[in-house]
């Protein structure tokens, strides 16, 4: 894990890798970029974008009920960053987005978790480049 990386907890794991929680997040410097790796096994893990950086218009109607404000152990008024996860082609311009699963996160307790929205608005592979 290298010394800029903070470790963020997914109480309830990620959707595919739920036998995992604790992820070390590493912010890309001067990018909209960041790494998140399994904190036991670097091999596993995840490139993230802030996706606003390159959708501007990407707002989701993210419920945060009660259970996603105690999983985050968010206080009132209290932000959250929004990242999702992108998928590498094969070719650099054959990169997508999950703009349909973002990750939330609070980086005061630095816990996360990934929402689900349930609209056929944002796709789950949004091609980063057009």
């Amino acid at each position: 894990m290298r010394e800029d990386s903070v470790i963020v907890q997914f109480p309830k794991g990620i959707p595919g890798f739920e036998e995992y929680e604790n992820f070390a997040m590493t912010m890309e410097e001067d990018t909209p970029l960041a790494h998140l790796t399994v904190h036991d096994d670097e091999d596993c893990g995840f490139l993230l974008l802030q996706p606003q950086a390159l959708f501007d218009e990407y707002a989701p109607d993210v419920s945060i009920d009660d259970h996603v404000t105690s999983l985050l152990e968010l206080q009132e008024g209290e932000p959250v960053e929004m990242w999702v996860i992108v998928t590498l082609g094969q070719d650099v311009r054959e990169s997508t987005a999950n703009l349909r699963a973002p990750l939330l996160i609070n980086r005061r307790t630095h816990k996360g978790v990934q929402m689900i929205i349930d609209n056929d608005v944002y796709q789950s592979k949004q091609p980063l480049f057009h």
